[in-house]
């Protein structure tokens, strides 16, 4: 079995992709789209993180997270927030995927990948692309043909700031990490 390692940094900036299982488009909706917010905000409300940047897409989400200075836990907040919307959602909608043996033996609902994706920031430029990425990320997949038509991206609150302009489409992306 692979040993997974994790890099912890006491407050540090994280990059995450999270997947839902087999790629399922389980946030097309808007009911599902908000039981993952509650389930979002509910954890950051226990286990406190500032999102830097963030896009939803129909089966995986990117964001940025800043921890507060002292906590490194990233991984509880990704199964906190897993674990509600698992549940409201398979309560909801009566959908989990069909299982294996290894998610019935461990009681695990077929709506995540088991793991995630996680990088360290490591400075502005490391900060810098992958914002550009994230924002990016719906053109990339087909989703939309301008960064600016994805609704559910941190991309319209970069604009809102003055931060991007809104016909921004990947390119010039000077940030502060800091902010």
């Amino acid at each position: 079995m692979p040993e997974y390692r994790r890099f912890y940094l006491s407050g540090g900036v994280y990059f995450f992709t999270v997947v839902a299982y087999d790629r399922k488009p389980l946030w097309s909706g808007p009911k599902a789209r908000e039981m993952l917010w509650v389930a979002w905000e509910e954890t950051k409300k226990r286990r406190p993180f500032h999102v830097e940047a963030f896009v939803l897409l129909p089966d995986h989400l990117h964001c940025i997270w800043r921890l507060p200075e002292g906590d490194a836990d990233f991984s509880t907040r990704w199964k906190e927030i897993k674990r509600r919307f698992s549940r409201e959602f398979g309560l909801t909608t009566g959908i989990g995927g069909e299982r294996n043996p290894s998610r019935i033996k461990k009681g695990e609902a077929a709506i995540w990948q088991r793991r995630f994706w996680e990088h360290a920031i490591r400075d502005q430029y490391d900060f810098t692309n992958h914002v550009a990425y994230i924002h990016f990320n719906p053109v990339k997949h087909g989703l939309v043909n301008q960064v600016k038509d994805w609704p559910w991206s941190s991309f319209h609150r970069y604009v809102a700031l003055g931060i991007l302009d809104l016909d921004w489409g990947g390119i010039d992306l000077s940030l502060d990490a800091g902010e």
